[in-house]
């Protein structure tokens, strides 16, 4: 069954940085977390998944908590159903299913 995530960072590029290392930081001290690559395009900052349990949503709404002037949007694809949720300042800001983009 492939299940596969994209995690995109938008907002405030100057704050990447810091914004990666509590991510990191989280990451390695999640149990559940799964292999991830990160990817960098000027203004957006991206996690791509390739996962067996789930989208270690805990630790980018956590990381959001600390950086509110970036949104963090994830979309997801299990064998084809896909979904996707917007994460800003440590809250679920929108949640969709199916081929539709976020607000």
């Amino acid at each position: 069954m492939a299940y596969t995530a994209i995690v995109r960072v938008t907002g405030d590029a100057g704050r990447f940085e810091d914004f990666r290392e509590r991510v990191r930081f989280l990451m390695v001290r999640d149990m559940d977390a799964e292999n991830y690559t990160e990817h960098h395009r000027p203004g957006e900052l991206e996690y791509r998944f390739e996962i067996a349990r789930g989208i270690p949503f805990p630790a980018f709404v956590e990381a959001t908590r600390a950086f509110e002037e970036l949104r963090v949007e994830v979309e997801w694809d299990k064998d084809g159903a896909r979904g996707g949720a917007a994460i800003e300042a440590g809250r679920l800001v929108d949640k969709w299913t199916g081929d539709r983009s976020p607000a």
